[in-house]
């Protein structure tokens, strides 16, 4: 039973963590937009030559309607496949690729569980479910062992690509290392206890359904009492607790950056919602200082905005 109040604690901790980074990235001042095209909202003709809907004639008469397919056509190879890595650097995107897929299936891998021990406990008794059940099945073991083979290999190439590359190494911190190590040992063990005890992965649906039953357990659901099976739902837990807290967070807080930052073209108009937030943002006042802003603290920015530097005196 320690096991699963150690993962109840750890899923607490993820929740509140991403529920206050969330909160926070909602609540804070306008950011300083990009301004940079095409943004990936607007619609196919006028992301074809990197557009705006400002070309149009009288833009700010007609209700700008943006695209969600474009967007998500955007991110989706952007965040699963690391797009601009590969278009980048692609002797980096070799590690890095596998070692953030194998991340991802094992997340999938997870809410197929998930979804399995459901129909187990709610789904009606039909032939209907138990052909789904079998197919589940199936791609559970298929996605998780593709997920640890991934993940291994990619944690091993990417903890040898930060020691062996002198500029990569350069900019590796501690907590670098540290990250990698900490989610590589997650696959080992996880790819361990599959390789030498539990092949179809019964153990982790175990696990799994005990979750959602407070322990319980069936005679088809039989956890694997080993050391690597114990370890990996240790680390897999203490992992999902961690990484709300590190900079790892990016993978589900790109959100923000993307509509935010990058994306955010809506138009100021007179007596708007953005208009009013950045009359907020006129009145901060900022406690760094340089020759050109001046700041001391008490100076608010429309204070600085509206006087002369010292620099052009």
């Amino acid at each position: 039973m320690g096991f699963y109040v150690l993962s109840y604690l750890c899923a607490l901790v993820f929740v509140l963590v991403v529920a206050y980074r969330v909160y926070r990235q909602a609540t804070l001042p306008v950011h300083v937009r990009w301004e940079i095209y095409p943004v990936q909202h607007e619609t196919t003709d006028k992301l074809a030559h990197g557009g705006s809907y400002m070309e149009e004639l009288n833009w700010w008469e007609k209700k700008h309607r943006g695209s969600l397919f474009n967007e998500i056509k955007y991110m989706v190879p952007e965040i699963l496949f690391i797009r601009g890595l590969w278009r980048d650097n692609r002797s980096l995107w070799r590690v890095s690729f596998p070692f953030h897929f194998g991340l991802y299936l094992m997340i999938a891998v997870f809410v197929l569980m998930v979804l399995q021990a459901l129909l187990v406990l709610w789904g009606p008794e039909s032939g209907a479910v138990v052909t789904v059940q079998a197919g589940l099945n199936g791609v559970i073991v298929f996605v998780g062992w593709a997920g640890l083979v991934l993940g291994v290999i990619g944690g091993v190439g990417m903890l040898c690509r930060r020691i062996a590359d002198p500029e990569l190494r350069e900019y590796s911190s501690f907590v670098d290392f540290f990250n990698i190590s900490f989610i590589l040992l997650f696959f080992l063990f996880g790819f361990l206890t599959s390789l030498f005890t539990d092949p179809l992965l019964d153990g982790a649906k175990a696990y799994v359904f005990g979750l959602l039953t407070g322990g319980g357990s069936l005679t088809a659901y039989v956890p694997a009492q080993t050391f690597c099976g114990g370890a990996a739902i240790v680390l897999g837990s203490l992992l999902v607790a961690y990484v709300p807290l590190t900079h790892m967070s990016h993978m589900f807080m790109k959100y923000f950056f993307y509509h935010k930052v990058k994306w955010d073209d809506a138009a100021n108009t007179r007596g708007g919602s953005l208009e009013a937030a950045l009359q907020d943002n006129l009145a901060l006042k900022p406690t760094w200082n340089a020759k050109h802003v001046e700041a001391d603290g008490r100076k608010s920015w429309l204070d600085i905005a509206t006087s002369v530097s010292k620099e052009i005196k």
